[in-house]
């Protein structure tokens, strides 16, 4: 499987959600504690996390965003945080050495080999009785308003991107206590939450300007693969502005969310 492609865009939506990405794992941490984030991007998410714990670790296969999240760590000024470069099937840390380990959005692009090396690695590092928490999409939890054929071609066309297809692959969020505790883990809190596209006029204007330059970022690789053809892609971009023209207009995201526990 291809490994997950940071555009500009995607950076950017990354650092302006820190705070409620980990809002729902943030009770469970304590003062002390040793916590992984893996797949941690640009590290904003970690750097939220870092405060409530003792020493904090970010990991990512992708040294740009580990360039970033360094940036980010040395102008946030927090001496428990740190980043490095490394293959998340492949820790290089030694067995038992967190408290926490934490992903976002990292295991839905996973097929079911890599998950299931990924998860290993996660149990491997993780001590007994600790904690692992997920919060991942499902798209067929998402709300959208006015519901144009084009917003949904827009969103087919990233499932194509990642390589994603089935109702499984949709309804991946609600299956993570399952998924855990098929490899090893014991859910003890599950929960939802959304990413508000389209809280006001200015958010709904962002929102658009995103999706637009992610599918124009996307959409020439797409019709070169031939998973996508231009009439798709002109659809889905002029959708956006549709879209955002409408005073009501609603674009909620589900973010499902566990928490469970290495028995």
């Amino acid at each position: 499987m291809k490994k997950p492609m940071y555009d500009g865009s995607i950076l950017s939506f990354q650092q302006k959600r820190g705070q409620e990405s980990s809002a729902f794992f943030l009770p469970f941490l304590k003062p002390g504690m040793r916590l992984l984030d893996i797949g941690c991007g640009p590290g904003n998410i970690t750097a939220t996390m870092a405060p409530h714990v003792g020493l904090a670790v970010g990991v990512d296969i992708q040294g740009r965003s580990i360039a970033a999240a360094n940036e980010l760590a040395e102008t946030a000024g927090l001496s428990n945080l740190s980043f490095r470069e490394a293959d998340m099937t492949a820790l290089p840390f030694d067995d038992e050495t967190f408290d926490a380990v934490f992903f976002h959005a990292v295991l839905y692009h996973q097929d079911a080999s890599m998950l299931a090396r990924t998860l290993a690695e996660a149990r491997r590092v993780l001590r007994l009785g600790g904690l692992v928490a997920t919060r991942d999409a499902d798209i067929g939890g998402n709300i959208l308003h006015p519901d144009l054929p084009g917003l949904r071609t827009s969103l087919d066309l990233w499932q194509r991107w990642y390589e994603h297809d089935g109702p499984d692959a949709l309804q991946f969020g609600r299956r993570q206590g399952a998924i855990l505790r098929a490899h090893g883990f014991v859910p003890v809190w599950t929960g939802a939450s959304y990413v508000n596209h389209s809280a006001d006029a200015a958010t709904r204007h962002e929102a658009v300007g995103d999706a637009r330059r992610s599918l124009k970022s996307l959409g020439p690789k797409l019709i070169e693969r031939g998973l996508a053809t231009q009439a798709e892609l002109d659809q889905a971009l002029s959708s956006w502005n549709v879209w955002g023209a409408e005073p009501d207009a609603v674009y909620l995201r589900c973010r499902c969310e566990c928490v469970a526990q290495k028995a």
